[in-house]
């Protein structure tokens, strides 16, 4: 579970760095701006969307382990609804810490500090991607 929060962690920080060099690149700062508007938005709406498929999902579970019994087969599926959950929390966290911190004044004075901040909030938001596309891929094997 540590290596997979870990693994997704990294490639959502080199995604985000990327989306900030393409920025530079570009002459940009659409989506930095974009994500400082709306990402709190995004991340609270992504765990509603979530929270709801799960309630869902664990229904039909609770009736097919009433119906067939061997519930501790669904145990990793419980799992990892509960990490995505508290994934999806922790990220809410992050994202306001950063986009807070982001606009301090004191740090505006120290080298690639936008650099560095827009990396991790892109960052955040490649990481909410990623959640919405593994909670997806439980529902493709039926």
């Amino acid at each position: 579970m540590i290596a997979q929060i870990a693994k997704t962690s990294l490639l959502s920080l080199g995604a985000g760095f990327m989306c900030q060099l393409a920025q530079d690149w570009l002459a940009s700062q659409y989506f930095n701006e974009f994500l400082r508007a709306n990402l709190i938005n995004i991340l609270i709406a992504l765990l509603a969307v979530n929270s709801a498929t799960m309630g869902i999902v664990l229904t039909k579970i609770r009736e097919l382990i009433e119906k067939h019994g061997h519930g501790d087969a669904f145990q990793q599926t419980r799992e990892q609804f509960l990490l995505s959950v508290k994934e999806q929390v922790a990220l809410i966290g992050v994202a306001i810490v950063l986009l807070t911190v982001s606009q301090s004044k004191y740090l505006k004075d120290i080298p690639n500090v936008g650099m560095f901040f827009g990396s991790a909030i892109a960052a955040v938001f490649v990481y909410s991607m990623t959640i919405l596309r593994h909670s997806k891929g439980c529902f493709d094997h039926h």
